[in-house]
C-alpha cells in the first residue's frame, strides 16, 4: 500500500474573544481585497508545518503536548513584502516566550523523523530561515521564529495602515489550545486539539 502524502499544520487556536477579533478583521479585509491570500484560513498561529503519512496521524497526535504556554501579549505586525506571499501580511504577533520557543524546537525534533519532504516555498531562503529549512524542512525554527496570527495578506498598504492604528484589545490571550490540522489546498481540517 502506498502511503497518502499530507500536508499536516501545529498550531496555536486562540479562544473565543481572540478568535472573533481576528475574524472581525478578516471580514473588514475581505470588503477590501476578496482574494487576499490567508483569508479564509482558520484563526491560529502556526508553530510547525510538514509533510508526513496519513496513515500516521495518530502518531503525529501523540506527541503534542497537552497545555500550551503563555504568550505574554498581542500586538500588530506587518510582514511587509512577505517572502511567501508577495503581499503585505497584517497579523497580530504573539510576544514569544522561552516556553513557546523550546516547545516548538521539541515537537520539531520530534516529528522530524516522520517528515517526508520539505515544505515547498516560491523563494531561496539564506540565514537562519535556510538553516531551518534544511534541518527541519520548514524555515521558521527556532529564535527567528515570530508567532502570530494572521488576518491577510494584502496589495492595500491604506488598509493595514489604518489597522495598526486600532488599538487591540484582548483580555483572554492566554486562552487557546495546540491543535493538528491537516491542510488540503485551502481547506484546514482539525484532527487533533489539546
Amino acid at each position: 500500500m502506498n502511503a497518502e502524502l499530507v500536508k499536516y499544520g501545529y498550531f496555536w487556536v486562540p479562544g473565543n474573544e481572540f478568535q472573533e477579533l481576528v475574524l472581525s478583521w478578516k471580514k473588514k479585509a475581505e470588503l477590501v481585497e476578496p482574494d487576499a491570500t490567508y483569508l479564509h484560513h482558520p484563526v491560529h498561529a502556526t508553530l510547525f508545518l510538514f509533510y508526513g503519512e496519513k496513515q500516521k496521524e495518530i502518531e503525529y497526535t501523540s506527541l503534542i503536548k497537552k497545555d500550551a504556554p503563555i504568550f505574554k501579549s498581542a500586538e500588530w505586525l506587518v510582514f511587509e513584502n512577505d517572502a511567501v506571499t508577495g503581499g503585505d501580511t497584517l497579523t497580530i504577533g504573539l510576544e514569544k516566550t522561552l516556553d513557546w520557543e523550546l516547545l516548538q524546537l521539541n515537537f520539531a525534533e520530534t516529528i522530524k523523523p516522520f517528515i517526508i519532504k520539505p515544505i515547498e516555498y516560491p523563494n531561496e531562503w539564506s540565514g537562519p530561515f535556510k538553516i531551518s529549512h534544511q534541518n527541519f524542512g520548514f524555515p521558521f525554527v527556532g529564535k527567528h521564529w515570530m508567532p502570530h496570527v494572521s488576518i491577510a495578506s494584502l496589495q492595500n498598504k491604506l488598509f493595514i495602515q489604518e489597522a495598526i492604528h486600532m488599538p487591540i484589545e484582548i483580555n483572554e490571550i492566554n486562552c487557546g489550545e495546540l491543535a493538528l490540522f491537516r491542510i488540503e489546498g485551502e481547506t484546514h481540517t482539525r484532527i487533533y486539539a489539546s
